[in-house]
């Protein structure tokens, strides 16, 4: 489901957004694949507000991406802290690994449009990267695969 696709203003969409990060203390945001040149990807919002990167993560659709994200962030939540290289073997099978985004602009958008104050830099991220396609993200993450999931 898209809101804003469904007629919700940036406004009421931002508004939902802040809710649920109230609510949860994060939420997802997932951007749909544009053609074959870029692939659809999913961020936390709200980690930014407690002093934590932001995640990302690449080529999924929303509910695997969730699931992928969902292990880190309630992580922050309880007080963890991560960077890139960071051992995440007691959170995920496969050894997925973080990767610092050197420049959050170009894919966290609504991020960096919420919680950017003017003149700072882009809000801190880092990717969360599979090391092989060998094996989908949904079967790492025991999850029913659909063609394309990554």
């Amino acid at each position: 489901m898209c809101f804003k696709c469904d007629g919700m203003t940036d406004d009421q969409y931002a508004r939902l957004v802040e809710q649920n990060i109230n609510a949860h203390g994060w939420t997802v945001q997932h951007v749909e694949a544009d053609g074959n040149r870029n692939p659809s990807f999913a961020y936390t919002l709200g980690l930014s507000l407690r002093g934590h990167p932001e995640l990302i993560t690449f080529g999924c659709h929303p509910y695997p991406a969730y699931r992928a994200l969902e292990p880190l962030a309630l992580a922050v939540l309880a007080g963890r802290r991560f960077d890139e290289g960071h051992d995440l073997s007691d959170l995920y099978a496969g050894r997925p690994e973080l990767l610092r985004v050197p420049d959050s602009t170009t894919h966290l958008f609504l991020a960096n449009d919420l919680f950017r104050r003017p003149g700072q830099p882009p809000i801190p991220a880092l990717q969360l990267v599979w090391p092989t396609r060998l094996q989908p993200m949904a079967e790492l993450l025991d999850l029913p695969s659909h063609d394309g999931d990554v």
